[in-house]
């Protein structure tokens, strides 16, 4: 017995140790997308979780309920720059937070009853959605003075983000930039994003006892990578920021481009072996 408890103490501290050599590489790859393209990391966080956590056990919402998490430990650092630098709107953040934590929740809840291929199908179509669109390079639309209906976008947004594992950025800024200017938007974005995740994992955590079980088969790692990711991203996404106003804008659209086609392909050819 003795043994065995030994056994056991060291496996846990190796697969934390594990995580957190992870959570650093992860959390750099990242904070650069993070840093170069503006995005969260939420794109990344999903498909590296789907790459380190065990299949056998490991289903693919334990690995979109890891990714909130870490949505909502990296943004911290991004809503309180925004925060500072007073580019977050707090009339439209106060309008917008009911309803993308409660529709992100459900997104999230949801996804302990939807079948993973239709997950992975999801993630890889968005994936290819955003490279399609850094490919093209649409003009963004101008700032307007009226807010317009921005509540009714809020919930379909917090689901689509809940049922992914993502910020929502991907959606939210460019909505916002039709209301806001560009810095509000982003600004806004980043704290709805850091607020609505870590809102819907409480939720969930509070009403589903599914989800202790499958975060305590894991914990070690989990708590591993989420602390990697804690210390690497804020540094690589300042790097990456630096980067961006040194590289060319073509470079970087047809880097980014690349990551996410990559991306995509992966999902989808995981969502085609789970069919």
């Amino acid at each position: 017995m003795l043994t065995d408890t030994l056994f056991t103490s060291e496996l846990w501290y190796v697969l934390l140790l594990w995580g957190i050599v992870c959570g650093l590489l992860t959390g750099l790859i990242a904070g650069a997308m993070a840093g170069i393209s503006g995005l969260g990391g939420g794109l990344i966080y999903v498909p590296a979780f789907v790459m380190l956590l065990p299949h056998d056990d490991a289903t693919l919402s334990l690995q979109i309920f890891a990714s909130l998490v870490a949505v909502s430990i990296t943004g911290f650092f991004s809503a309180r720059a925004h925060w500072r630098l007073q580019h977050v709107h707090v009339d439209v953040l106060k309008r917008l937070l009911p309803a993308l934590a409660i529709g992100c929740a459900l997104g999230l809840w949801l996804t302990l009853r939807i079948p993973e291929a239709w997950l992975l199908l999801a993630l890889g179509l968005l994936n290819l959605a955003v490279a399609w669109d850094y490919w093209h390079n649409k003009s963004a639309p101008q700032a307007q003075t009226t807010s317009g209906l921005l509540t009714p976008m809020a919930f379909p947004i917090g689901y689509i983000s809940g049922s992914l594992g993502i910020g929502g950025g991907t959606m939210l800024v460019p909505w916002l930039r039709r209301r806001l200017p560009l810095r509000e938007a982003v600004g806004t974005s980043a704290a709805c994003g850091m607020l609505m995740a870590a809102l819907a994992v409480s939720i969930n955590l509070a009403g589903e006892n599914i989800w202790h079980q499958q975060v305590g088969n894991h914990l070690a790692l989990l708590l591993g990578i989420w602390c990697g990711l804690f210390v690497s991203v804020p540094k690589a996404s300042a790097w990456a920021a630096q980067r961006h106003a040194l590289w060319h804008e073509l470079l970087i659209r047809h880097l980014l481009t690349t990551i996410f086609l990559l991306l995509a392909a992966g999902m989808l050819i995981s969502a085609y072996i789970n069919w």
